[in-house]
């Protein structure tokens, strides 16, 4: 596989380039859309908060940016990068391809102080997405693909900026500091971070369910995030009836789980799933070689010259 980005050679199997972590796949209208997963919410309040012009612009030079930077060489300097993890690589590659990211973020691998987690932090140009270790150790392979999913939602979305911004208001760094005798972040627009904050959880966990496939998957993510005691939720339980109990200490999360389990049950994500599988079909039949034989033949060729199977 070329790269259409920086022509580096690939092996077949990989998604995302190798050398520039560009998606090997052309756009086509089979893409998915930022506005098929972004939850009406999130992208008013996100269109509110961007109406304040440049101020957040000017927060993230002077206070994020620096912030940043360390935890940048933080990461790379104890973290452990993707590539020491295959299995986990390949899941990645899988996550961003399902949500259509266009490039793949760089992934670090963290053993964090305190109760396991993941978040993602950086740029919308250089997002980098951190993991605990422990949880590789104990999620299945289902839930870190919500896990993974959920983060790069946040990416998909366009989040990043006021993300770390309104993170940096969260955890109380002082941005009323003056600069030319105004305040860089007004009260008002402090609030509408804050209360944004709240509403982008729910397009990025529109993001897990793609990527993982049920949203059964995005509440067990859930239940092993906040170390709930659980059993596995069947496919025929009443999801919404378990998740109430499951999540009765913490009534944001049981929000979150119900509006993707009702999201799940929508024509928007079954038209989002068909998406996916005709990508999938596509992408392997328009390959260098056979699907099933493995033997070499023309890409454009639907059928294989040597086995004669069909390769749609």
């Amino acid at each position: 596989m070329t790269c259409p980005n920086c022509h580096a050679e690939n092996s077949r199997e990989r998604l995302y380039c190798k050398e520039c972590s560009h998606i090997l796949e052309s756009r086509t209208e089979l893409w998915l859309r930022l506005e098929e997963l972004q939850t009406p919410a999130d992208r008013d309040a996100l269109n509110l908060v961007r109406s304040t012009g440049i101020l957040p612009h000017i927060v993230n030079q002077l206070l994020v940016k620096p912030r940043e930077r360390k935890l940048r060489e933080l990461i790379s300097s104890q973290g452990t990068p993707l590539s020491h993890f295959p299995s986990l690589e390949a899941l990645v590659q899988e996550c961003a391809y399902a949500i259509c990211l266009e490039t793949l973020p760089a992934v670090y691998v963290i053993t964090m102080v305190g109760p396991p987690n993941a978040f993602t932090f950086g740029s919308d140009d250089t997002p980098v997405i951190v993991v605990d270790r422990r949880l590789i150790e104990v999620m299945r392979a289902s839930e870190l693909r919500a896990l993974v999913g959920h983060e790069m939602g946040h990416i998909k979305s366009g989040h990043m900026l006021y993300h770390s911004l309104a993170q940096t208001l969260a955890e109380g760094v002082e941005v009323s500091v003056s600069l030319m005798g105004f305040n860089i972040v007004s009260m008002p627009m402090q609030l509408a971070l804050l209360a944004w904050q709240r509403e982008f959880e729910f397009s990025a966990d529109r993001a897990a369910l793609v990527a993982s496939g049920s949203s059964l998957h995005v509440v067990s993510m859930f239940a092993r995030l906040t170390g709930t005691s659980h059993i596995f939720i069947e496919e025929n339980t009443s999801l919404l009836n378990e998740v109430a109990k499951l999540f009765r200490t913490h009534p944001h999360l049981s929000e979150r789980a119900r509006a993707v389990f009702e999201f799940s049950k929508t024509e928007e994500y079954a038209n989002i799933v068909k998406k996916i599988a005709y990508r999938t079909t596509f992408r392997l039949a328009l390959a260098p070689t056979c699907r099933f034989c493995g033997s070499a033949k023309p890409i454009e060729a639907t059928f294989c010259p040597a086995c004669g199977k069909s390769q749609i």
